[in-house]
């Protein structure tokens, strides 16, 4: 069997979940290959480290327009029949439905026979409604499937509600190198200076780790931590964006114990996530959120925006975590204070929380996912 995965472009997040699916199909006489359609979008600081791929991998070659703040990019990729031609695969994995690249290879599935797996993170919560020309066209790419990888359960109940078989749908749990981080944040806390650069903070300090744009919902936080008006309340924000210098003025006229340290590649996350005590993930509009899988595999508590996919899946609410409503300041502001008076308790769980994590949502068990979903397809070829 051989299996073409399409995606949008090889992110460090990405490559070492390509890697366990390589790695688990050439186990079974299987060739795999991976083809991004963009090297890195243009609202990305990502650097591309080739020398990690254990996998077959090609970028396609084509054109990217704007990228919008939702991280859309409209591309044309020209070079997409070539390369579903030339590698003839018996297998097309697409992921999503946002892209022209997707739906050649859907098209090229359908006229030529091949099956034709979608792997899907949308859900109600992200995409709002499931009606208009784009809830149709998403039907007819979900009625031509053989197969589906949904992310997460409100990934899989969307592809339900739009008319996907549930029993040819497997949960493939949206996961980062848990392992990597786990192991890069302890040795952060078991560094000798970790006690003094730690005693550098407030006595409670929480992370926000992504873009700095409006739909990420980090002006909430910033509202939530005013209200309180502690002293002893601070925040990392780790990335960069459009908003930035909107919020450091906002945190500057306020005096907040806000700390920019601006973009930083994956090896460089890992001390942070050592130092604060818990993630914040603030999004109004938000698929998935990674960086919940990092903050549990570093241990850290984590309070989770209701509307990205992974704090459903991923915490336990009341031990590892809580979900909040990003538009309830008052709200994220209790829940905040409650947490900080409760601190030394998450600190404890600190340990378990990572293994708990590492256990249960590592990479392993998200290729095997892919797999099963290659199996179940695979007796039609």
């Amino acid at each position: 069997m051989k299996i073409l995965l399409l995606t949008n472009m090889f992110t460090p997040y990405w490559v070492p979940l390509l890697n366990e699916i390589s790695r688990i199909a050439g186990e079974r006489g299987w060739q795999f290959r991976a083809a991004a359609i963009s090297g890195v979008e243009s609202n990305r600081d990502w650097r591309l480290e080739a020398d990690k791929f254990g996998f077959d991998a090609a970028v396609i070659r084509g054109l990217d327009g704007k990228t919008t703040e939702r991280g859309l990019t409209v591309r044309l990729n020209w070079g997409v029949f070539r390369e579903l031609s030339g590698y003839n695969p018996d297998v097309i994995v697409t992921s999503g439905y946002d892209s022209i690249a997707y739906w050649q290879a859907f098209f090229y599935a359908r006229a030529t026979g091949r099956k034709f797996v979608l792997r899907s993170g949308t859900t109600m919560m992200s995409t709002k409604s499931v009606r208009g020309i784009r809830g149709l066209m998403k039907r007819i790419l979900v009625k031509g499937s053989d197969g589906f990888i949904a992310y997460g359960t409100r990934a899989k109940e969307y592809l339900e509600r739009i008319g996907a078989d549930s029993s040819r749908i497997n949960i493939c749990i949206n996961t980062v190198d848990m392992e990597y981080f786990r192991e890069r944040a302890g040795l952060g806390r078991a560094c000798k200076d970790f006690p003094e650069r730690r005693g550098g903070y407030p006595e409670f300090l929480m992370l926000y780790s992504g873009q700095l744009i409006r739909r990420k919902g980090l002006s909430r936080v910033l509202a939530a931590i005013d209200r309180l008006q502690d002293p002893e309340v601070g925040l990392i924000v780790v990335g960069s964006g459009p908003q930035e210098a909107e919020l450091k003025r906002f945190c500057e006229r306020r005096g907040l114990n806000v700390y920019f340290e601006g973009f930083k590649q994956q090896d460089g996350l890992a001390e942070y996530y050592a130092l604060a005590d818990a993630l914040v993930l603030p999004s109004i509009d938000e698929v998935w959120g990674l960086v919940v899988n990092e903050a549990l595999a570093a241990g850290q508590y984590v309070l989770c925006s209701k509307y990205a996919g992974a704090g459903h899946d991923l915490i336990r609410p009341g031990w590892s975590g809580e979900l909040f409503d990003p538009d309830d300041i008052d709200a994220l502001a209790y829940a905040i204070r409650r947490l900080k008076e409760n601190a030394a308790d998450v600190r404890e769980r600190r340990e378990e929380i990572s293994r708990q994590a590492v256990r249960e949502f590592g990479i392993e068990r998200s290729a095997r996912a892919f797999i099963e979903t290659f199996e179940s397809v695979r007796g039609g070829l």
